[in-house]
């Protein structure tokens, strides 16, 4: 019986890779005190457009992202959209990854609030955009940047045995 048998590796350039990462995070959170100003959002508040919204560099309307479509996840409003593979995407891969962008930042317009104690109660805003920034006005507003399958094996190696 012959047991010798032939291994090879080779590398494979992986052409399915179209972008730097997904920009994920929590946009905001129900009912958690801003840390630069007396605001909560109350629960269920927050509207945005069906199509979602431009999320930009520091609020900087002239350096668009990405656009990203929020969903609710318990008392969070999360995103979790791929990044483009252009500039604007991979500067905001490596400026999240680097620590200089930590945070999402809401644009709105037609805030309903009332004061409650001091406290400006967000009761119904509409988002309709968001910055990518350094410090969050909210400390739970936080975010990542993933690749799919980076757990699951290295970019761009493949074996077979």
């Amino acid at each position: 019986m012959d047991n010798n048998f032939l291994i090879e590796c080779r590398y494979v350039a992986d052409d399915t890779r179209d972008s730097p990462g997904r920009l994920t995070g929590v946009l905001l959170t129900y009912g958690e005190r801003a840390r630069d100003r007396p605001e909560v959002w109350l629960p269920g508040s927050a509207s945005w457009p069906d199509a979602g919204f431009i999320i930009n560099t520091q609020h900087d309307r002239k350096q668009p992202i990405v656009r990203a479509i929020p969903f609710v996840d318990g008392n969070v409003v999360r995103i979790d959209a791929k990044l483009p593979n252009n500039t604007a995407g991979r500067d905001a891969a490596e400026n999240v990854k680097e620590g200089i962008l930590t945070g999402l930042s809401v644009e709105f317009r037609r805030p309903v609030a009332r004061m409650v104690a001091g406290v400006r109660e967000i009761r119904q805003a509409f988002i309709e955009a968001a910055g990518l920034v350094d410090l969050a006005s909210f400390p739970g507003s936080a975010v990542e940047i993933r690749h799919a399958g980076r757990a699951l094996r290295p970019s761009g190696l493949t074996g077979w045995l």
